[in-house]
């Protein structure tokens, strides 16, 4: 694993932000499935009424925000890498829309549907399903089908 404390790193950053609303996803919630062994980078999903709120508390925190260079289908209302030496990069977004066909398709956060588990706000993982296929990332979306696939067909054992 690329960063050893990310488990500490993910509980700190979740305390820090717990009055906001967003939850983890990405690699981090593919790692923390099973599904992925060294994270580069912690995704992090927000409303865009706490997207500022929550910069503000990174860089009080000591994080400092990286200029991304745009991306030519990613047309999101907000993103934001922060970063800070033996800490991941956090990439934070809020407003997700993906250009598709000449065509703007957005994507909408809801914060409910995220679940606290170890101090750890994370995204469902369908959540992440519906985002790899809008970001174009097919392996993810393989490795999620059958995961949630696994999930089902246990549970369906199971009762």
């Amino acid at each position: 694993m690329k960063h050893p404390e990310l488990q500490t790193q993910l509980q700190q950053l979740c305390a820090k932000l717990q009055s906001f609303q967003f939850g983890i996803g990405g690699s981090c919630l593919l790692w923390h499935l099973g599904l992925e062994a060294s994270p580069n980078d912690i995704d992090m999903v927000c409303t865009e009424a706490d997207f500022a709120a929550i910069c503000a508390a990174l860089k009080t925190d000591g994080f400092t925000a990286q200029n991304a260079v745009p991306h030519p289908q990613y047309m999101s209302a907000h993103f934001c890498r922060f970063s800070q030496s033996g800490w991941p990069d956090i990439e934070l977004m809020a407003g997700i829309a993906v250009k598709q066909h000449d065509e703007l398709v957005h994507w909408t956060f809801k914060p409910r549907q995220c679940h606290w588990q170890n101090q750890i706000c994370w995204m469902p993982p369908a959540d992440w399903l519906q985002l790899y296929q809008l970001f174009n990332r097919p392996q993810r979306v393989a490795q999620l089908k059958r995961y949630l696939l696994e999930l089902t067909l246990q549970s369906l054992n199971n009762s």
